[in-house]
């Protein structure tokens, strides 16, 4: 699809399938409006002829046989008010799979095609109704599985990373304006346009703030997909009790007999309002059997990858090194009257509930998901690696400034150039089809 050029229509389920009250059916492209029309044959205004941004009633009929399919709104959106820029008939039917099932094959019957994943964003972006972090965020807003992530994404929907990524850009532009200007001038007036030491200081400081902003892609990565934190410790010591209290649910099998958890359980919990993939492994020890020594490993595996290690011990044990990423656990506190945690560490007893409360409040702190150290911008991993990309550009022009002097400014503006397009990749000034691609095929099919 060219963007500003006719495009087929296309037409998905913008709901999700199955049992509900309502499902809604989008059509985009040149011609939706024809294609609606088609399916209400006879109807005294057709949806062609319906003001923009408005609906009507409608027996929708299969336009092979004209059997009644439902009866449904039509709402009618004309380029280039409408989500995708294009001409788009939303359909409200009943809720169903077969309804919505229906319903579909007959929009295909009139001349539609199958959306593909997010194709409606796409041509959105294509479009100039979105820039491309936006559509971004169009996908983990329906994907959120919290209220944090959800208010991070209806943030970057509403501009908050391209905000800060065009306020650096503006700089970046001017520094490189300043650069290339020196290309203007005869060698003798070239001294003191772009002195070294201001040039510098601008690029040392955009650097690091780039480089700040690209930090906030764990604290990102943390909303969209949740945390992984795994419960660790040697056997008997109240791993599997532990992961059921916080889950608040009999979801491990809990047995005296010491090595009952063989294999590594996961399920994911809401703390603090961001998600956490809580995984109950095999205890750690010396195991006899082939089953038990495979758990172990893979306990030891999860716990390199962990954003966070809870390392139970009874309480009243000696306490042993942990990792400083890992957080030291004292667990059956009941059966220790007047046990006190060394500092840095926590007790509970799963049993009783005792500091459960305070074990949640510090694995929101420990994976950077507490309201105190969650930044007010968390980018992807995708925008983190254009943003570090643009950052070594930037020093690599700092290094030929500082080296080459005059003689730096052709190669000096060919990075900052390089370093602007990084930005650009981010907010899709430049994109090419392989980033659209990779962006919008994460997409959901009606989104």
């Amino acid at each position: 699809m060219n963007p500003g050029g006719d495009a087929p229509v296309v037409a998905a389920l913008a709901t999700a399938p199955g049992p509900a009250g309502i499902a809604v059916v989008r059509a985009s492209g040149d011609g939706a409006l024809a294609v609606a029309d088609a399916l209400c044959v006879g109807a005294e205004v057709p949806p062609s002829r319906l003001p923009a941004r408005s609906f009507r009633l409608y027996r929708l009929r299969d336009p092979r046989d004209g059997s009644l399919l439902d009866e449904a709104l039509v709402l009618v959106f004309r380029a280039p008010r409408s989500y995708t820029g294009e001409d788009v008939a939303e359909f409200q039917i009943h809720g169903g799979r077969a309804s919505a099932s229906r319903l579909l094959d007959a929009l295909f019957a009139a001349g539609a095609s199958p959306a593909g994943p997010g194709e409606f964003s796409r041509r959105a972006f294509l479009n100039g109704r979105l820039p491309l972090d936006r559509a971004e965020a169009v996908m983990d807003l329906v994907g959120a599985r919290g209220d944090r992530a959800a208010r991070a994404a209806a943030e970057q929907l509403a501009g908050s990373v391209g905000r800060g990524v065009d306020a650096l850009r503006g700089e970046l532009v001017g520094l490189r304006a300043d650069v290339e200007a020196t290309l203007d001038f005869a060698d003798d007036e070239v001294e003191g346009l772009v002195p070294p030491a201001a040039f510098e200081e601008r690029a040392s400081a955009l650097s690091r703030a780039l480089r700040a902003l690209a930090d906030t892609a764990r604290a990102g990565r943390v909303l969209r997909e949740g945390a992984l934190v795994v419960v660790a410790g040697e056997p008997n010591v109240g791993k599997s009790t532990l992961f059921n209290a916080l889950l608040g649910a009999d979801r491990a099998i809990v047995n005296a007999e010491a090595g009952t958890t063989r294999d590594s359980l996961e399920e994911t919990l809401l703390v603090h309002g961001v998600p956490v993939r809580l995984v109950d492994t095999a205890g750690l020890r010396d195991a006899a059997s082939a089953v038990e020594r495979e758990g172990v490993s893979r306990a030891k595996d999860l716990a390199s990858r962990a954003d966070l290690v809870i390392r139970c011990v009874c309480a009243g044990s000696p306490a042993p090194e942990v990792p400083e990423r890992a957080l030291l656990l004292f667990t059956k506190s009941d059966l220790a009257p007047g046990f006190s945690p060394p500092p840095g560490a926590l007790a509970v007893s799963a049993l009783s509930g005792e500091g459960l409360d305070a074990l949640c409040g510090e694995i929101a702190h420990r994976v950077g998901a507490d309201e105190a150290s969650m930044p007010e911008v968390a980018v992807s991993d995708r925008h983190a690696a254009l943003l570090r990309e643009a950052a070594s550009e930037i020093d690599a022009a700092r290094a030929l400034w500082r080296d080459g002097g005059e003689d730096a400014a052709v190669p000096a503006a060919s990075r900052l150039r390089a370093a602007t397009e990084a930005l650009d990749r981010i907010t899709g000034r430049v994109w090419n089809d392989d980033l659209l691609d990779a962006v919008f095929g994460r997409f959901c099919i009606g989104k």
